[in-house]
């Protein structure tokens, strides 16, 4: 019942977008307006929020090295993949190979797994990719949609001019310096939640319905989608087992950590990712193979369960 619970909420809102295109309530129009209320206000709000009120030490302060290293690693694989994947889809690839879906799919299933009085085991993974996703990883997206050539410079000062970048990085220094926490803890708490939480709950359904309006299964993309999912899968697999080792070595054994890093690197790459995308038909392709690739993650989800209990 607890995968139903998590994974029923996120299939009904994709259906709900689909069927939102089907029968033309919202128009094309009006989901790219969508995608820039949630890119420039709701994301940044959520990220910088998330960021500012995570938990910093040393431990904090490795794994996320490590996860970093891993991104990026992946990420430059994917280049090196591109060859197995023939067709206008190829040049998404290094992007549908790295980064990972935490809010939607890996915190959930983490959590109905090892309590929700552990998310913050799992939450400091996703500080690397916040910090990845939001500045190299989405800055690159733009310059290959646009059939730019790979441009270091330009990336840079793209990256700094991105709201999420700039929540990410206001949101660090926040953390660290615990202003927000103090924030929260003074009468000016309730205010500052009520805030945040009316700027961001919304924010979750609108990306689901971004990814349904997007989403289209038909013959044609069936065979780049399950090409793209074999892939990823077969380098988070190596990846796992990198990133294991490197956290055995470094921090330590803790089983609730592994458990951490085998649920969140077996989730589906961003969802957010449709709503920085402005080519329709790359748009289809990434929200297909990700919906999909949901299959995978709660396919792991209970091999863990059955493996713990």
């Amino acid at each position: 019942m607890n995968v139903l619970e998590i994974v029923l909420p996120v299939l009904v809102m994709i259906v709900v977008g689909m069927l939102c295109r089907k029968w033309k309530i919202l128009t094309r129009d009006g989901i790219n307006n969508m995608k820039v209320l949630v890119t420039n206000v709701m994301l940044p709000v959520a990220i910088f929020h998330a960021l500012a009120t995570a938990e910093y030490n040393k431990e904090t302060g490795i794994l996320i090295l490590i996860m970093f290293v891993m991104l990026v690693v992946s990420f430059g694989l994917g280049f090196l993949l591109k060859p197995f994947l023939k067709g206008t889809y190829q040049k998404y690839l290094p992007f549908m190979v790295s980064v990972y879906e935490g809010g939607l799919m890996a915190y959930p299933l983490y959590t109905s797994l090892c309590g929700s009085e552990n998310l913050s085991r799992i939450a400091v993974l996703d500080i690397a990719g916040l910090l990845f996703g939001f500045s190299v990883y989405m800055g690159m997206l733009g310059q290959v949609e646009n059939g730019e050539k790979i441009d270091v410079k330009k990336l840079f000062f793209s990256a700094l001019k991105t709201p999420a970048f700039i929540a990410s990085i206001l949101g660090i220094i926040a953390g660290l310096s615990k202003v927000i926490l103090a924030v929260l803890d003074s009468p000016f708490g309730g205010v500052y939640q009520s805030v945040e939480n009316i700027l961001t709950t919304s924010v979750t359904a609108i990306i689901l319905l971004v990814v349904g309006y997007s989403m289209e299964l038909n013959a044609k993309l069936l065979k780049p989608c399950i090409a793209t999912i074999i892939l990823r899968v077969l380098l988070q697999a190596v990846m796992i087992a990198g990133v294991l080792v490197a956290v055995h070595y470094l921090v330590g054994d803790d089983r609730l950590v592994n458990l951490a890093i085998i649920s969140y690197m077996s989730a589906p790459a961003t969802f957010s990712m449709q709503t920085f995308m402005k080519d329709e038909e790359g748009s289809t392709y990434v929200s297909t193979t990700n919906s999909m690739y949901c299959l995978v993650s709660i396919l792991v989800y209970i091999i863990m369960a059955v493996t713990i209990y």
